[in-house]
């Protein structure tokens, strides 16, 4: 059965802290992913939450990615169904089972293995327990980022379920932006791990021993989890120091201590000093004789604290059954600077979860916002938000975002972590870290109408051209161009200089030049505004996709809509040669929509000839398109050859068709006017008998009863 309502405010307890300095405000460090998926483009542009969750096979993440920017007026106290991407492989099989999960300043998700759920199951990447994965913030793709230590423990033989569970796994970590260094707590000898952001481990801090340690294994460290009292789990850096949980009590080892909160300083390198470590807070028992132990904590932005609890039953066993995983709290504290600093509970309290009023059913992860109102909540993982009947639902399952002044279920944002509301996916929930607010500012240069082709030589350069508008404020003189991701160069420099000042608002024409990178993938790169003294700059960002150079490519493209009413429409553009052969034939297969045709007005009409064309030469091609309905994409092949047809290549041509309908009069509205009547009959009869060319319906040259019957029948239909 459910227990009573826990407070946060009510019967806390709090350690005084006298050797930190006082606590200030907090900063948000963890910028938004850049992924290109479709998926995740499909996003809007505001914050992200990136959670972790257990997973039993491969057709579901094991981390997936939230799109918050709706959230303004996403409803509350119901399921939101908001968008999720997730990559192919962030999986089991992938990355095997993570809990901890952190975002850098540059977008990358960092997840560590862990073996709290059901099963500690090792992902393919690397093939080692006790890994951290750092997620590309572009290609979304994931990769072994360190290797903590860990050692099987031989007597946990099996989970429940029967799957193999001996490895202690990670606890969670954290990125300092300030530090650029990744901090990972590391369940198998109790140490905090420091690494900076290439990866390299630093150094340790033991919280048992004191010690400050390089990243070797410790000496007699035995098998499997370090002992409770000495087994770190949270840990946050925050105010020169990080804080961490210290695990020494569940809910079924009795009452041995309470669990705590702890803190030790680092240096301007991000360097634990020994000797600084000390108690903030003892966390308070949940019922009379325990409480579960802190998984995560989070600061928010006026210096308070955040810690979340999970129902943990045995070492590495989270609570399953029953009442299990609704023992675990989000308490919320704030620092008390006079008497040199002490952690006191917060007025405000955090109901988390919803089952039968029960206001302690959090999952482990806690991240605040840091956003304005009425966005300025604070995020927790969360089982049993809405509780319905197993299979029938609703259940929903999975991250909370309550106001930070306090709240529960009502009065929050609920998101389902698997978009699935049947059934109950308790104690399957992870971690949860929620992306800085994008404060979109007015850019200081925009870019309009781009075109990107291949040029005309071997040399495999492709030429980027754009209108640029100085929106910066100073007139500009140069422009600097470096490429960031795509793995292109500029060529021939990187430095611009116009041929005239860009005044505060005005607009040019802008070409750059790249060479390398792999076709098909997205090259980004940032152009810099400069004045002609390079005193004052500013930049934005721009992406564009690499593109074939083996082939062919279209440009300066035209449509005209055909005159007789049918529809059709002619399709005009310059197609180059670049296959470095003489090119004779090119055929054209229709892909989409179905239906639609082709004719080039040839013998055969799916065929074109050149005269040949040359070797990195250019010809016109006309073509007429029927079948398609306005506003449809019509794509198509268009095919290269030579003359013996033993060399030939490819390229998917796509367009819009118009719609041919506007402007066009209405043929039987032989006044003109906008009204079918007697009168069009009356003019209709008169043109007819002068073979006047607008009353040839059919266009055949010819005025006979084809025309009436068409007259006729358009008239019937008022013509639309």
């Amino acid at each position: 059965m459910y227990r009573t309502n826990w407070i946060a405010a009510a019967a806390m307890t709090a350690i005084t802290a006298t050797l930190h300095a006082d606590v200030g405000p907090g900063e948000c460090d963890g910028e938004r992913p850049q992924f290109t998926a479709d998926e995740y483009q499909s996003f809007g542009g505001g914050q992200i939450a990136a959670a972790t969750q257990w997973r039993s096979n491969d057709s579901e993440g094991v981390l997936n990615v939230y799109d918050l920017t709706g959230q303004t007026t996403a409803p509350l106290g119901v399921d939101w169904p908001t968008s999720i991407y997730s990559h192919p492989e962030w999986v089991r099989s992938t990355m095997g089972q993570v809990f901890g999960v952190a975002l850098d300043d540059r977008g990358n998700i960092y997840a560590a293995h862990t073996a709290i759920y059901f099963s500690d199951n090792i992902g393919s990447i690397g093939g080692q327990p006790g890994q951290v994965y750092i997620i590309d913030s572009v290609t979304g793709a994931p990769s072994v980022f360190a290797t903590l230590p860990n050692n099987s423990d031989p007597v946990i033989a099996a989970s429940p379920d029967g799957i193999a569970e001996s490895y202690p796994g990670l606890g969670n970590l954290c990125f300092d932006v300030d530090k650029q260094m990744v901090y990972v707590s590391n369940f198998e000898d109790g140490r905090i791990y420091r690494i900076d952001a290439s990866g390299t481990c630093l150094s340790t801090w033991d919280h048992a021993t004191g010690i400050v340690s390089d990243c070797t294994p410790e000496a007699g460290d035995g098998e499997g989890a370090a002992r409770l009292g000495e087994r770190v789990w949270a840990v946050q850096s925050f105010n020169g120091r990080v804080y961490y949980s210290l695990w020494v009590e569940d809910s079924t080892t009795g009452s041995p201590g309470a669990n705590e909160i702890w803190s030790v300083a680092y240096d301007a390198a991000g360097e634990f000093i020994a000797g600084t470590e000390q108690l903030e807070i003892s966390v308070p028992e949940l019922f009379n004789d325990y409480s579960n132990p802190v998984s995560d904590i989070a600061f928010g932005s006026a210096g308070q604290m955040m810690i979340a609890e999970r129902t943990m039953q045995t070492d590495l066993t989270t609570g399953r059954f029953n009442t299990a995983p609704h023992q675990s709290r989000a308490l919320e504290y704030i620092c008390e600077e006079q008497g040199g600093g002490v952690w006191l509970p917060s007025p405000n309290a955090f109901s988390v979860g919803g089952g039968a009023s029960n206001s302690a059913d959090s999952a482990g992860g806690v991240d605040y916002s840091y956003a304005a109102a009425p966005d300025d909540r604070v995020w927790v993982t969360s089982d049993a938000m809405i509780l319905g009947t197993q299979g029938v639902g609703p259940n929903v399952y999975g991250i909370q975002g309550l106001p930070q002044s306090g709240g529960n279920v009502a009065s929050s944002i609920l998101i389902d972590m698997d978009a699935e509301i049947l059934f109950q996916d308790k104690s399957g929930l992870g971690s949860v870290e929620i992306s800085c607010p994008r404060f979109v500012e007015d850019p200081c240069a925009t870019i309009s109408e781009e075109s990107i082709l291949c040029d005309l030589d071997p040399s495999g350069n492709y030429t980027l051209t754009f209108d640029l508008t100085n929106n910066s404020g100073q007139d500009v003189a140069h422009l600097l161009v470096l490429p960031q991701s795509g793995g292109a160069n500029v060529v021939p420099s990187g430095l611009i200089t116009l041929p005239s000042l860009l005044l505060d608002g005005d607009t040019t024409q802008v070409t750059i030049t790249f060479n390398g990178g792999l076709p098909g993938d997205e090259l980004c790169f940032i152009l810099s505004l400069n004045t002609a003294d390079f005193e004052e700059c500013c930049s934005i960002e721009q992406c564009i996709v690499i593109p074939e150079c083996d082939c062919a490519q279209v440009h300066d493209e035209f449509i005209e809509c055909s005159s007789d009413g049918s529809g059709c429409f002619t399709y005009t553009f310059d197609v180059d040669n670049l296959t470095g052969d003489d090119i004779y034939y090119s055929f054209f297969a229709p892909l989409s929509p179905a239906g639609v045709s082709i004719d080039t007005g040839n013998i055969d009409p799916s065929r074109w000839d050149f005269p040949p064309m040359v070797s990195y030469g250019t010809e016109t091609v006309t073509v007429t398109i029927c079948g398609a309905l306005p506003g449809e994409e019509v794509c198509f092949l268009l095919t290269m050859h030579t003359q013996n047809l033993e060399e030939c290549c490819s390229i998917e041509v796509c367009i819009t068709a118009p719609d041919c309908a506007q402007g066009i009069a209405c043929p039987v509205d032989c006044t003109g006017d906008g009204v079918l009547n007697f009168l069009d009959i009356s003019a209709f009869l008169n043109e007819f008998s002068l073979h006047d060319p607008r009353v040839d319906l059919n266009n055949d040259g010819s005025w006979n009863f084809l025309d009436v019957s068409q007259f006729l029948s358009l008239y019937a239909a008022g013509c639309p």
